[in-house]
């Protein structure tokens, strides 16, 4: 028995709890559901002018095609009325139609973006009245022309001037009010006349607010779904941005590639290849936790991305603990040796207080070669923009031939910085795959005289 004691079915007996009404709550929770306002300011804010901006058009185009409705109207009162033909040509070409006229030049000025709503809303409600009061003032005006006149204007109320719900349905019931006011006091018509004309206005206007309202909602969710994917996209460029350089990035997404991301590929005249190691990493990693070894190289890692950043260098990758960047691609640079070995003191020199969690200095050793190379994208899946050519051997096999807390730059660095730079005597060295080469070993810079 319903309300008995044995009934132990939940009940709030609230109307938010109709599943309908529930499902559409919850779809945009970020909605008020009476007013339609966005929760959050901001959020009000940026759709208000996105909405006036969408809207500008359709609201000017509703001011011609009711300055054309208002004239053809006023050629059909020409051949329907028998008297008032002048007084309603007077009202019509003397004060409507100039009304509208006016109102459209409003939308040209500068605060208008402003205050467009209330604006509107007051030359609608203005259009309505005069159309209400037409009767009153123009001798033989049927009793449907007056009624069907206003249903025009809220139609321009609720569709073309684009105005927010609040605003139409506020327009929409005072201009139906004030026209049965002005039927029932101040027009001698019949009273089964009036109530069929009270009837329909008002079934109109109901299902003109229904529509304004779900105009809105959809404009507002419309919205909220494109800064979603604004975010998102905005998101995806972000880490698209963390594996590749920009210029890549902006390449690949205007089509360049469009056979497969592999077809990227340029080559690079004179580019300087950095590559650096962290000294003892493998004997330290077994010696700490997993995820103290992941928070080690992120810090060190991420203290190079900045010098990177800083310097103008390209971070290509890392492996493990071993850090390749480069100067002079994707973009050319005259400079690029010298950005290569001020990122690699300026390493050394992040570093100089560092130590292992284990103990002991934290130290890195880097190998620096100038030359030609080739720079692309490759794979179809994780891609990855990467660096290739004896350039890039060259400067890794000197990095695992140096010496822990040392630059060792080729012989083709070298003389792109003979001068600006101090430097070792020059080493022959055995490199793997390349036999005896020439190396140096990078001091510091020089000092200017003085």
């Amino acid at each position: 028995m319903p309300g008995s004691m044995g009934d132990r079915t939940p009940r709030t007996g609230g109307i938010r709890d109709l599943p309908i009404l529930r499902l559409f709550l919850e779809q945009a929770p970020e909605i008020r559901p009476l007013s339609l306002r966005f929760v959050d300011p901001a959020t009000e804010a940026g759709y208000r002018v996105r909405s006036f901006r969408d809207s500008l058009p359709f609201i000017r185009f509703g001011h011609v095609m009711g300055i054309a409705v208002w004239a053809a109207f006023g050629l059909l009162a020409t051949q329907v009325l028998e008297e008032g033909t002048t007084a309603d040509l007077a009202l019509r070409f003397g004060v409507a139609i100039p009304l509208v006229v006016v109102s459209l030049i409003l939308t040209y000025a500068s605060w208008y973006p402003r205050h467009w709503q209330p604006t509107l809303a007051i030359a609608l409600l203005l259009n309505g009245f005069i159309w209400s009061t037409h009767r009153v003032l123009v001798p033989g005006i049927r009793a449907d022309w007056a009624w069907a006149g206003l249903m025009i204007v809220l139609a321009f109320t609720y569709v073309l001037s684009r105005e927010p719900f609040v605003y139409a349905t506020v327009v929409g019931a005072l201009l139906t009010a004030f026209h049965i006011v002005v039927t029932a006091v101040l027009v001698d018509d019949p009273g089964d006349v009036q109530l069929l004309g009270g009837f329909f206005l008002v079934v109109f206007a109901v299902i003109g607010m229904a529509a304004s309202y779900g105009l809105e909602r959809s404009s507002r969710l419309l919205y909220l779904r494109e800064r979603e994917l604004d975010a998102q996209r905005r998101r995806a460029d972000d880490l698209l941005l963390n594996t590749m350089p920009l210029p890549i990035v902006e390449r690949l997404k205007a089509g360049d590639g469009s056979h497969g991301a592999g077809s990227i590929a340029d080559g690079h005249a004179a580019v300087t290849v950095l590559f650096a190691d962290l000294v003892g990493f493998t004997q330290r990693a077994g010696l700490v936790s997993p995820h103290e070894l992941v928070r080690v190289l992120d810090g060190v890692f991420t203290r190079f991305d900045e010098l990177a950043d800083r310097l103008g260098m390209e971070k290509i990758k890392t492996v493990g603990d071993a850090y390749m960047a480069v100067a002079g691609a994707p973009q050319s640079r005259s400079d690029h040796a010298h950005a290569a070995v001020e990122m690699a003191l300026a390493m050394l020199e992040a570093l100089r207080d560092e130590t292992w969690p284990t103990g002991g200095p934290m130290q890195v050793r880097i190998g620096i070669a100038s030359g030609p190379a080739v720079a692309g994208v490759i794979g179809r899946r994780k891609f990855a923009y990467d660096l290739w050519g004896d350039t890039v051997n060259l400067a890794s096999r000197l990095e695992s031939a140096g010496e822990p807390g040392r630059i060792l730059v080729a012989e083709t660095t070298y003389g792109l910085l003979e001068g600006r730079y101090t430097f070792s005597d020059p080493c022959v060295l055995q490199l793997k795959g390349k036999g005896p080469t020439r190396a140096w070993f990078l001091q510091g810079r020089v000092e200017p005289e003085g």
